[in-house]
């Protein structure tokens, strides 16, 4: 148990530094943007990260899974996920080209925004399979130091930029720039710090076989929770005014951030349960679940309590009614909060369909909910509908794995003096020690 606190210590560290960065790019852009033109970016992002999830095959979960389990070297995938990532870009790009065609026709005489496009597929791909990799051999930190550094790279032009009308029209285009830059660092790091170990540099045909029928079963059940987190948007940009979407995407993207220490938490859980040399038993799990509850719900409070008066103050004017959005989705965050490390076992153990039949039950609730309700009361139905389709997700999962293994509610939610015990010792062994050599500053 000691070894996995520190495995999700290092992760959390790195992945951390990583997700504040993205935290204030949402910041700067909502504020050089407004609501209504930063909306309508995420917008686009969003219609394209549904793609990119598609063609991706979510080969990254396969690879995850064989390299963490020992069954293959991560050496012997990395240069068939680059071909992956190459041809999903070309296929994703045609796909998009129609997809602008016929809703937004003037963008094809916008070579740069079509060739930024291209860019931010490739570069996302990349990052995803190699930071993957980079994950399934517990090595958390060159790839969120890259993202990190790109961010912050953005965040300069972001400020020093903010009066240059140049910057302002070609935004688009340095933003998914970057997301090239930081998959091509990331890619050649992995490749450069790579030890081929003797071992073949391409997978055997069985070993490939299972590896994507793996991750096409993973594809269904991550199409599904990407519906779960976002198919609201499309609802709200098709019921509610731009102004209204760029308020909701904001208080999504706060509420999400909520997710970053369970999703974090629950990858290096999936790479712990998956190893054959690891245990998974339900304490574990169960610490795991009231710590994230605990700390979150914490953070929660916090921003209810200051966020009336913090969250304009950050964002801007035009986000006038983002915290009473976000309020309304905090009972679905922290319900996600408790599903992220039972997700994760469930996909260790191969149990994936608990997970697809779980989202896809969310979805429906989100979708008949947001039809029926958002043309009678506008924007905050959204919340309240999306909160109410992850606790479906939630209930679903812990009903299951407690009909698998016997524990009390109480061990899920009630949160012990052992827990804090457990992680304190844990934090104070791991700031002792010295960092491996893989991750140090």
């Amino acid at each position: 148990m000691k070894k996995t606190a520190d495995h999700i210590l290092q992760h959390i560290v790195w992945r951390g530094l990583y997700y504040f960065s993205v935290l204030l790019i949402n910041i700067s852009i909502a504020r050089f943007f407004a609501a209504e033109k930063s909306g309508q970016i995420f917008f686009i992002v969003n219609n394209l990260a549904l793609i990119l999830l598609v063609v991706s095959a979510s080969l990254e979960s396969g690879c995850a899974y064989y390299v963490a389990s020992g069954i293959i070297k991560s050496s012997q995938i990395s240069r068939f996920c680059l071909l992956w990532a190459i041809v999903a870009s070309l296929v994703t790009l045609a796909i998009w080209s129609l997809l602008v065609y016929h809703s937004h026709p003037t963008y094809l005489n916008k070579y740069g925004f079509l060739a930024a496009s291209f860019l931010f597929i490739l570069g996302v791909l990349m990052t995803t399979y190699f930071t993957s990799l980079f994950n399934a051999r517990k090595e958390f930190g060159p790839p969120n130091k890259i993202l990190s550094l790109i961010n912050i790279l953005l965040l300069i032009v972001l400020f020093t930029g903010k009066n240059n009308a140049v910057i302002r029209y070609h935004f688009i285009q340095i933003y998914f720039a970057c997301f090239f830059l930081q998959g091509l660092i990331i890619m050649l790091t992995y490749f450069t710090m790579e030890t081929n170990e003797g071992v073949s540099l391409w997978p055997k045909s069985a070993v490939l076989k299972n590896i994507l029928k793996y991750s096409l079963t993973a594809l269904i059940a991550n199409i599904i929770y990407f519906l779960v987190n976002r198919i609201d948007y499309w609802f709200v940009e098709y019921y509610c005014s731009p102004g209204d979407l760029g308020n909701y995407i904001q208080a999504s993207k706060l509420a999400q951030m909520f997710l970053i220490l369970p999703s974090i938490v629950g990858t290096t859980l999936f790479s712990i349960f998956s190893s054959p040399t690891e245990s998974s038993n339900a304490k574990e799990l169960a610490t795991a679940i009231r710590i994230l509850l605990w700390v979150n719900g914490g953070l929660a409070l916090l921003i209810i309590g200051l966020g009336w008066y913090f969250i304009p103050l950050l964002f801007g004017t035009s986000f006038n009614y983002m915290y009473y959005l976000f309020i309304l989705l905090v009972p679905g965050v922290l319900c996600v909060t408790m599903n992220y490390p039972l997700a994760s076992w469930f996909s260790a153990n191969k149990k994936i369909g608990v997970n697809i039949r779980g989202s896809l039950s969310a979805v429906i609730i989100i979708c008949i909910g947001d039809i029926i309700l958002l043309p009678l009361y506008g924007v905050r139905a959204a919340s309240a509908v999306s909160s109410a389709g992850f606790f479906s997700l939630y209930l679903y999962g812990v009903y299951t794995y407690r009909k698998g293994i016997q524990i009390a509610w109480k061990d899920l939610l009630v949160i012990r003096k052992s827990d804090f015990t457990w992680l304190l010792k844990s934090l104070r062994t791991d700031i002792q020690k010295p960092l491996p050599e893989s991750i140090a500053v």
